[in-house]
């Protein structure tokens, strides 16, 4: 069995708590099992210059230090704690026991944590052939949409928000003991600084996002249509002078146009925030078609 002492053992604080503990009685339940069965599976460390590092089985060792079991050890070579954190998104990220919001939790900080290595995915080939980006890879990973990555970024972000005022309120959150609607926590990323630099509760939570909701669908409201009036504008312009052979091309501009107003009523008329992001995309599409 194991060879390593406990008091050998280094435990960091910052990556034991990167990953959601267990709910009471899921570590009652691992308990019951060990003290039964023994523990099965090793725990995994990291050798460093301080010592072996625990990266997986933090409860497996409190539990068999507790009873006095012994427990099986391995050791993986790591060159930085960014590749460790890597190493436990994905060995969480594996696991079947997650519920949604802890998998979208995960799959949002891997694709924060990727985005922020050098380069990311996003490295362009010798070729010129550009990578795809990391919401697309992570996307194809996962088999989610892209967009469910971009909103588990947000939702991420938005936790990471609550647990810098707040971590009983996020840990909370993300083991099920409370239901926040999702949407809300995404909206955190949008917030001003002073807004969101304290979270108290849910319903501070509710209020706050709301706020941030208002404000944003307040902004479209009152700069967005002099935005796409401009560019219909200058669309118009750009067609009068154009032979029958751009045709096709209107005929896209002129998509993008009915689409932009029907994302302007939505977001407008029904407060749908989605519509915002629908928005910035359009406008994107009809300036590179325009202007590239």
């Amino acid at each position: 069995m194991n060879k390593i002492k406990t008091e050998d053992v280094v435990v960091k604080k910052e990556l034991e708590s990167f990953i959601v503990p267990l709910s009471n009685e899921e570590y009652a339940q691992l308990e019951a099992n060990i003290i039964e069965e023994g523990c099965r599976d090793p725990l995994i460390f990291w050798k460093t210059d301080e010592g072996l590092v625990l990266i997986d089985g933090h409860n497996r060792l409190k539990i068999c230090t507790k009873h006095n079991i012994p427990f099986k050890s391995q050791e993986l070579p790591f060159d930085s704690e960014e590749e460790v954190r890597l190493w436990m998104l994905n060995n969480q990220l594996g696991r079947r026991n997650l519920t949604p919001d802890q998998l979208s939790y995960y799959r949002g900080l891997k694709y924060h944590s990727l985005k922020h290595q050098r380069g990311g995915y996003e490295n362009v080939q010798s070729k010129g052939q550009k990578e795809p980006s990391t919401s697309e890879k992570l996307a194809a990973d996962f088999k989610v949409s892209e967009s469910t990555i971009k909103r588990d970024a947000k939702f991420t972000q938005g936790l990471d928000i609550i647990g810098k005022s707040n971590p009983s309120l996020k840990l909370k959150i993300l083991k099920g003991e409370i239901k926040v609607n999702k949407s809300d926590i995404r909206l955190l990323s949008e917030g001003d600084e002073k807004l969101i630099s304290s979270i108290k509760n849910e319903a501070d939570l509710y209020n706050k996002a709301k706020i941030i909701k208002d404000n944003l669908l307040n902004e479209v409201e009152s700069t967005l249509n002099q935005i796409k009036e401009k560019q219909v504008e200058e669309a118009q312009e750009y067609f009068k002078s154009t032979e029958p052979i751009f045709q096709e091309k209107d005929d896209q501009v002129n998509r993008i146009k009915g689409k932009i107003i029907s994302a302007i009523n939505r977001a407008i008329n029904k407060r749908d925030i989605e519509a915002i992001d629908e928005l910035r995309k359009l406008i994107e599409r009809l300036e590179n078609l325009l202007f590239s």
